[in-house]
Order: structure tokens, then sequence, then C-alpha cells
């Protein structure tokens, strides 16, 4: 990878619809908590970063000296520097994809919770750390699918009420006289 070289980063849905339904947002703590005992705290970093990045410019672009040395990783961008090595990880542990055009990487915007392989070599605190989060996601989830299904019964209620009372406006009795007016 060149010095001066400029990488782009796009956020994308999760490819897996399951993912976006239960997944988790790159903001949420459990990124940070969870998926970095797996991918390590430089691609952590960067996957905490990128939100704030896409605030400005979709997508975002930075120059890979500059990402590197930003995340702590000195100036080194070679083929074989520790900004190639966070970038790859990301890719490698489904987190992200190499942009179709080659420049750069999609980047999902859901983590999924981590599987159970992943979660037997992780120490105790985040297992723990996990099944507290992941718990009260879940909750969250259903809650929030919850209040759809009520939102969505008191739509319909109000569309019948409103279509009843538009009708009933219009009608007009056998004797041809005309209600609601």
């Amino acid at each position: 990878m060149e010095r001066d070289r400029t990488l782009c980063f796009t956020p994308v849905d999760h490819p897996d619809p399951r993912v976006q339904r239960i997944g988790f947002d790159l903001t949420d703590p459990y990124v940070e908590q969870c998926w970095s005992a797996v991918i390590g705290p430089s691609s952590t970093l960067l996957l905490r970063r990128l939100p704030a990045l896409w605030v400005t410019r979709v997508p975002a672009e930075i120059g890979a000296s500059e990402l590197s040395q930003s995340l702590g990783l000195g100036a080194g961008v070679g083929e074989h520097s520790r900004l190639v090595n966070t970038l790859e990880r990301l890719v490698r542990f489904g987190l992200a994809r190499p942009a179709p055009d080659g420049a750069g990487l999609d980047v999902f915007r859901q983590v999924p919770p981590l599987n159970p392989r992943q979660l037997a070599r992780v120490p105790e605190w985040t297992r723990d750390t996990h099944e507290r989060l992941f718990g009260a996601h879940l909750e969250q989830i259903d809650h929030l699918a919850r209040h759809q299904v009520n939102v969505a019964s008191i739509t319909a209620r109000l569309d019948r009420l409103q279509h009843g009372a538009g009708h009933a406006a219009n009608s007009v009795t056998p004797h041809g006289h005309a209600l609601g007016r």
C-alpha cells in the first residue's frame, strides 16, 4: 500500500438479513467490549471511528498514512504494515469486504453477535459481557417489535375510522338522500 494512497470506506448493510435484524450498530458498546477480543484493538478502533467519518462524507476517504497514525499504528503503510493487518482482519472476520471497484472497503453497518466458536476462545469476562449485552439487545428488539405492532394496530384503527367517516359522508340512503351533509 502506498504511503499517500487515499483509502475509501463505504457503509453498507450486512448481507445477512438476520444480522440486519439482530446485529449491533458500529457505535454500540458491544463492538468494543466483545469484538475487540476477536479482532484486536486497532480493528475495533477503526470500526468505532468510521460512523464519525461518515457524518462528514460518504464514502469516508482518508490517507493511508494519516489513518495509520490516527489509530496509533505509526506511519508505516507498506504491504505488511500494521494498517494492512488491521484492514485484513475486518475482511477475514466478515465485518467488511473489498469494494466491488477495488478501491477500499465496504464496511458493514452492523456486526453480528459473537458465534459459539468465537465465544469459546474469548476470556470469561468477554463471554459474561456478551451474555449481558446480547440479552439486553434482544429485549430491546422485542420491545421495539411490540411497539411497532401497537403502532400498526392503532394506525389500522385510525384508517378504518377515517375511511368509515369519509365513506358515510358520501353515502346515499335508499331514498336518494345524502348522509352526513
